[in-house]
């Protein structure tokens, strides 16, 4: 009796290519007033973002891309 191995897409998902190619990701601590940060989150809410999302598409400007 032997052992077969299951094919790789059975024993776990593969990352998609553009997982791959993501540059690392780092974390950001930023002091803004609570009245803003609330602002920010009901306009993330508002357009189906993450504040996250909001943030970087904000700062997108400013870094040219």
């Amino acid at each position: 009796m032997s052992l077969k191995s299951k094919p790789l897409s059975n024993v776990r998902d593969l990352p998609a290519v553009s997982v791959l190619m993501e540059e690392e990701q780092v974390r950001i601590n930023l002091n803004v007033a609570k009245s803003l940060r609330n602002k920010w989150k009901y306009v993330a809410l508002k357009r189906e973002k993450t504040m996250t999302e909001l943030i970087l598409d904000a700062m997108k400007i400013y870094s040219n891309e």
